[in-house]
Order: structure tokens, then sequence, then C-alpha cells
């Protein structure tokens, strides 16, 4: 068992995040890198926890600024809030520190993946006139 699924182990019967339990309705995207799997979470409301969180750290994200456009630093950005819901023992720095050249790829490209999964489909616009 590897320390960081140890930790894992103490952090699911404990973790709280903002002092509420870990949903387990909220979607979860994996991915693995270096042999670990690390959950990402594309919620509306965690994100925004991460951003907050972040933010109050000293760092600077604008996570609406950063989705539509994946370049290096954005998909680094993205990837750390997208994955401190489930992870929350693992910092800003060591979550961006994951992100390398030989990974920003599959990294960007699973971001993507999991942003679009989590847009809800548009509601259907009526074809005709509705009477009133």
């Amino acid at each position: 068992t590897s320390r960081r699924e140890a930790n894992r182990g103490i952090m699911s019967k404990n973790r709280k995040i903002a002092h509420t339990p870990v949903d387990p309705t909220l979607p979860k995207t994996p991915i693995v890198i270096g042999g670990e799997t690390y959950d990402l979470c594309f919620d509306l409301g965690a994100l925004a926890e991460a951003e907050a969180a972040l933010n109050a750290e000293g760092h600077n994200v604008n996570l609406l600024a950063a989705l539509p456009v994946l370049n290096l630093s954005n998909v680094r950005l993205l990837f750390a809030a997208a994955m401190r819901k489930f992870q929350p023992e693992i910092g800003f720095d060591q979550a961006v520190a994951l992100v390398t050249l030989a990974n920003v790829f599959v990294i960007a490209n699973v971001v993507a993946m999991a942003w679009n999964a989590a847009i809800p489909d548009a509601e259907p616009v009526p074809t005709e006139a509705v009477a009133e």
C-alpha cells in the first residue's frame, strides 16, 4: 500500500470540505498519472469552492477565464482546481507539479472531455409559436 493510498483511507473516513461531507453523487473523472488514479470533479459548486479556496491561499485563479482556453497554464490551473474536491490533501503546487510535458496533452483531453460532459444539454427551442 502506497503512502497516498493509506492517506486516502484515513481521509475517506474523516474528509470534510467546507464542513460538508463529499457528495457521492458528484461527477468523477478519473485520470491515471504515474500509476496513481486521481479523480477530477467538474461540478460548478466544486469548482467555485476550489477557485475561492485557491484565491484565499494567494493564487490568482479565474476559472471562468481559464475554461474556454486550454493552453498550458490553464490546463495546470484547471487540473489543480478539479482534483481538489476528491483529493483535498494535494495542494495547488503539488497538483500543478503532476502536469508535465509528457502528460499535458492527456490531461488537457481529460479536462476537455470532463468539462463537456458536465455541461447540461441545451433546452430545445420551440419551432412553433406557442398560443397563450
